[in-house]
């Protein structure tokens, strides 16, 4: 039977402790606030927290959203109120993609690397296409023609979280996420469908699988660091120095900053 919830507590939606001395207190404490509130303000979006192997709909909702910071730090509009909307939008994305590590079987599958590390927008994540990082397959709605997806549901975790899709002479490693009863969509099929609850690596006190929740934060803190050189860079391509500059105005020690070079 599927869960009907999944706690909102999550240590994980605090920036990493690094950033806290890296960035202003006021631009630290926006994102702090807009990342942890997105779980009230998109409480019934399976995009914005890739719950109900929703993929597509959560690459886009990290997309749209920094496409919205970037915007905000136009010339077009004042600093202060560009500021407040850009950190906002910023802080969304960053939810959505810090919940792509803990509500999806990437880590069970042995995914200890990014999801993305391009520096152009977030990569769509189509049904049935390979994630070019470590060729999992997104598992989104109806299998394509000749395909399968199966999982042994009588094992114990995490073998029970082990996806495996086939098609033809093909076999890899299926990704999914865990459902939720009250966000409308639910694209997992059924025959590999878990709850939320039976995925989650949300918090620590899921004693059965620690191991899994820190390697779910340690690749989230990396993302959240890419994300922000993604950030940077698509500022720059919109705006030029002047987008670059604003994001700067953001950071209190430049010597902490994630070197975009090699993040």
């Amino acid at each position: 039977m599927r869960c009907a919830h999944r706690a909102r507590a999550r240590s994980r939606k605090l920036l990493p402790r690094a950033s806290q001395r890296t960035l202003s207190p006021h631009a630290w404490t926006a994102l702090k606030i807009g990342n942890v509130s997105t779980d009230a303000e998109f409480h019934f979006s399976n995009a914005a927290h890739f719950d109900d192997c929703n993929f597509s709909g959560g690459a886009a909702f990290i997309a749209e959203k920094q496409a919205e910071a970037v915007a905000a730090l136009g010339p077009g509009i004042a600093q202060l109120s560009g500021d407040a909307l850009a950190l906002l939008a910023f802080s969304r994305s960053l939810h959505a993609v810090q919940d792509f590590y803990a509500h999806t079987n990437w880590v069970e599958l042995g995914g200890d690397v990014l999801v993305d590390q391009s520096l152009t927008a977030f990569p769509a994540l189509a049904p049935y296409s390979a994630v070019p990082s470590t060729g999992f397959i997104v598992v989104q709605g109806r299998q394509p023609r000749g395909a399968a997806v199966t999982r042994d549901d009588d094992a114990p975790y995490p073998e029970y979280a082990i996806v495996t899709f086939r098609q033809r002479r093909t076999t890899a490693h299926g990704l999914v996420s865990g459902t939720v009863d009250y966000e409308p969509g639910d694209y997992c099929p059924p025959p590999v469908a878990m709850t939320h609850d039976e995925l989650s690596k949300d918090k620590t006190s899921l004693t059965d699988r620690v191991e899994q929740h820190l390697a779910a934060k340690s690749l989230a803190i990396q993302q959240t660091r890419h994300e922000w050189c993604r950030l940077n860079q698509l500022a720059h391509d919109a705006w030029g120095d002047a987008g670059t500059a604003r994001l700067a105005a953001w950071v209190a020690d430049p010597s902490s900053a994630p070197d975009c070079s090699t993040e």
